[in-house]
């Protein structure tokens, strides 16, 4: 557990005793730490009854109240919360009931500590696979609820894209900071590429500043603000490194090129197994055009590879995850039933 939930535990949980002695705790609210979480959030939401969405990150306070949600800052003091994230420290007592989800399919990078699952009455994991992980390193609150985020895509048409001449690139990474990412190895390249192939890129949240600044200062390279999921149902080939994205991308069943990068901490090997089973390996920009038309003319090359990593990443693509996810839920929070 980090340092400030234990300065800040003896004030809240007695503020939150005080509370509870005047007004009795029940309420559950949805604590939002980026706006990605929403999008895994609101397939569920729609099955519950609406819960009070807080947070205490200045941006995602903006985004939230952008996009017309009402939202709270913390600290909040609930008989529950909801999170897509791993942060019971923000709750810092053991009388707030703390539900939890992943916000990614999978576990593309290592697990963390089992010691910050330990505060969670539930946590939901994308997949019996993915569960039968976190139970191996001593998880011991978890049910598989599957991905919700994929379920307005799952459960809709895909719309057909406007008639165009250039094949459609959509170029991915995962956060610079943990030694995962291939950003650096691609970015100083796409606007050579646009002469040929539309590009879009999709940034993870916690990536420096100064990658989202420079693609953003590409005139021909679309930059992605928001959820990717439309663009990778519209792209023709995606290039990724080792985000969970890649997950996203076999659920729509996307030609993928991904880079060969050396190990990091928190590098999953079997990911590195299952990524060279169902991509085009790369290791250098000389090697990309190459791959890249590869992809374009064998978009099937390794379709039935990515129909069996499915089956690890996920146990249904039917649309549901949400009411299962719910139904979880359900049965701790009966009062959430609509």
């Amino acid at each position: 557990m980090v340092l400030s939930y234990y300065l800040l535990k003896p004030f809240y949980a007695a503020y939150w005793r005080l509370l509870n002695l005047i007004n009795k705790r029940c309420e559950t609210v949805f604590y939002c730490h980026t706006p990605v979480d929403m999008q895994n959030w609101l397939p569920v939401q729609q099955h519950l009854k609406p819960l009070r969405i807080v947070t205490d990150k200045a941006g995602t306070y903006r985004w939230l109240r952008a996009k017309g949600y009402a939202v709270s800052r913390l600290p909040v003091f609930p008989k529950a919360v909801i999170m897509c994230r791993v942060a019971a420290h923000k709750f810092p007592s053991a009388k707030v009931m703390k539900l939890g989800m992943t916000h990614g399919a999978y576990h593309f990078k290592r697990f963390t500590s089992p010691k910050h699952y330990a505060p969670f009455a539930l946590y939901l994991f994308t997949s019996e696979a993915d569960l039968r992980n976190a139970e191996a390193i001593g998880v011991s609150c978890g049910k598989a609820g599957g991905y919700p985020k994929l379920d307005p895509y799952l459960n809709a048409p895909i719309t057909p894209r406007e008639a165009q001449t250039k094949p459609r690139l959509l170029f991915t990474a995962t956060y610079d900071s943990g030694g995962m990412s291939a950003v650096d190895r691609w970015i100083d390249h796409l606007p050579a590429l646009t002469t040929r192939y539309e590009v879009f890129v999709s940034l993870h949240p916690w990536i420096s500043a100064q990658y989202i600044a420079k693609v953003k200062s590409m005139p021909q390279v679309h930059y992605i603000a928001d959820s990717p999921l439309p663009f990778i149902a519209q792209a023709d080939v995606v290039v990724v490194d080792t985000s969970s994205i890649i997950a996203d991308c076999c659920a729509f069943d996307k030609p993928l090129i991904s880079w060969a990068l050396p190990p990091s901490p928190r590098s999953v090997p079997q990911i590195t197994e299952i990524l060279e089973r169902i991509s085009i390996r790369v290791k250098s920009i000389d090697e990309l055009e190459t791959a890249i038309l590869r992809a374009l003319a064998q978009p099937d090359e390794f379709k039935e590879q990515r129909a069996n990593a499915n089956s690890i990443f996920f146990d249904a693509l039917d649309g549901n995850a949400g009411q299962r996810s719910a139904d979880h839920i359900l049965n701790l929070l009966p009062e959430l039933k609509p």
